[in-house]
């Protein structure tokens, strides 16, 4: 148990929007303004190659925090009656009384210590511990959903499995990307704006999902 690294994420997660898509939203357009600032400068194809990869770094990380924060905000929002019966599947570790003195002493409750043991650094993982959470296929329900941007709009938007499969390649080269960094990488423009699409109908999708959870079983509605 690592508990600086948990007190240093409740610490990073003070910084961040309450809203988990909008924390998600922040990181985002932050990374996406850097690379589109640079690629209207005048600069050396290798500055751009480093910059694309920061970008796609930034990419997944962005997704890994949104479903940690996602996860946070569910413990946070749901009754425990929701949850705790799946605790055990999603974090079966079993700890030394002095592991828990010591969450005591630097009050970190054990679910924030749920939430920091996960890593959503694969659609794999993600799809695990929220099909866990919700009792049914959590890749399945976002492939199920439409939304439209507003009540006017004709047009209704859903996530596929070909995107799906995109976000899962981006996982593969952020992967490659921290532990090979001298490796050639390079992207057009439009292939970079497919992977944004992927990205955002993956985390529109979950949103939509998450929400519909967290209404069913907040702790201030009361079930008939």
């Amino acid at each position: 148990m690592d508990i600086k690294k948990i007190s240093e994420n409740k610490d990073a997660k003070k910084s961040r929007s309450l809203r988990p898509v909008r924390a998600f939203h922040d990181l985002y357009t932050s990374s996406n303004l850097a690379l589109e600032e640079v690629y209207t400068f005048n600069v050396s194809q290798s500055t751009k190659e480093t910059l694309l990869k920061n970008h796609i770094i930034n990419l997944v990380t962005a997704i890994e925090i949104y479903y940690k924060d996602m996860l946070d905000a569910i413990f946070r929002l749901c009754k425990p009656s929701s949850y705790e019966s799946k605790l055990k599947k999603i974090h079966d570790k079993n700890y030394r009384i002095n592991d828990i003195v010591n969450l005591y002493n630097n009050r970190i409750h054990p679910l924030e210590l749920i939430v920091s043991s996960q890593s959503f650094q694969s659609i794999e993982t993600i799809d695990k511990v929220f099909s866990t959470l919700l009792e049914k296929s959590f890749l399945t329900e976002i492939q199920q959903i439409k939304w439209k941007f507003n009540l006017e709009d004709k047009k209704e938007f859903s996530i596929s499995n070909h995107e799906i499969k995109i976000v899962k390649e981006l996982f593969k080269e952020r992967h490659q990307l921290i532990h090979n960094p001298r490796m050639q990488y390079s992207f057009t423009k439009e292939e970079i704006e497919v992977k944004d699409v992927a990205i955002f109908g993956l985390i529109m999708a979950s949103d939509l999902i998450f929400i519909q959870f967290i209404n069913k079983n907040t702790k201030d509605s009361t079930k008939k």
